[in-house]
């Protein structure tokens, strides 16, 4: 009994400092950012509540939901295509051929840039003037003018995916590899034993033994490209007329250009039930349990 005090003693002491840091940066900053959010704080004005006004006016601002469908276009758009990119990476990257690791070390680069060197490459590339993307379409034949790719509502919306997929592909493409190197190569050599063709290996080895990395790696990505804003706020603004205006340009928008905090605080919280729901499934299928086989 008296080791078991001891025991139990120690895991405290182990554990005190972990717990200080996570209620100093998570619990204290959710704590308040949650009453804040019932709050007409402005800034440079103190805090009053209010309730739920500030829910119940972002519930009806037009623009606010218009921010969320462009969140749900642009994440789902954005994984889709990742996906389908980074489980063609994986294959080629997983074929023997000369040079391998060094196109693997290659392909992680956009993955591994600072973001914002990311956006400013991508500014440059559809810039209108003297971007390289209207110079290569010009070199084709394929326009005749300078196309505006900030300036029209879906051209703007496919040049932050573009960014978007660019950079976050890679991620998918090396969990997809290092899961598919462990897939026992008699498997494949049974399978061409009795027949099987290159689209029957890959749909019933393949995606079977890579589905579960795939759905992770898909999970992970989708809370950060929800969270995404650099992208959006450096390339486009939320331009034109709030057609990519997604719910971290709107937040960032309302608590500082609108200077009202409190109101852009709630459209975070607001954006917590779904982003748990995710962490939930995502830590479901990261930690073993009984109940997941």
């Amino acid at each position: 009994m008296l080791n078991e005090k001891r025991e139990n003693r120690f895991a405290y002491l182990v554990n005190a400092p972990m717990m200080v840091y996570l209620c100093c940066v998570l619990v204290f900053p959710m704590i308040w950012g949650l009453y804040m959010s019932f709050t007409n704080k402005t800034i440079g004005n103190p805090a009053e509540f209010i309730g739920f006004s500030n829910y119940i006016k972002l519930l009806g601002d037009p623009e606010y939901r218009r921010s969320i469908l462009n969140t749900i276009f642009f994440t789902a758009v954005s994984i889709g295509v990742k996906t389908v990119l980074g489980m063609l990476m994986a294959l080629a990257l997983n074929q023997p051929f000369g040079g391998r690791n060094l196109v693997r070390a290659l392909l992680m680069i956009p993955w591994t840039l600072p973001n914002i060197v990311v956006v400013y490459n991508w500014r440059w590339i559809f810039n209108s003037t003297g971007g390289i993307a209207n110079h290569i379409l010009k070199s084709l034949n394929l326009i005749s003018s300078n196309i505006i790719w900030f300036g029209s509502a879906g051209l703007a919306m496919f040049t932050i995916i573009v960014a978007n997929v660019w950079r976050g592909t890679p991620f998918f493409g090396i969990s997809i590899l290092a899961k598919l190197q462990t897939i026992p190569k008699d498997y494949y050599e049974a399978a061409e034993i009795d027949g099987a063709g290159m689209w029957q290996k890959f749909r019933h080895i393949t995606l079977p033994e890579v589905k579960d990395v795939t759905i992770l790696s898909a999970l992970m990505s989708t809370i950060w490209t929800i969270n995404e804003f650099e992208t959006v706020w450096l390339l486009t603004g939320g331009g034109p007329n709030g057609t990519t205006q997604v719910m971290n340009v709107y937040s960032y928008k309302t608590a500082m250009r609108s200077m009202m905090l409190g109101r852009g605080i709630a459209v975070a919280v607001l954006a917590m039930p779904v982003l748990m729901i995710i962490i939930s499934m995502l830590t479901r299928r990261m930690l073993p349990g009984d109940d997941k086989n």
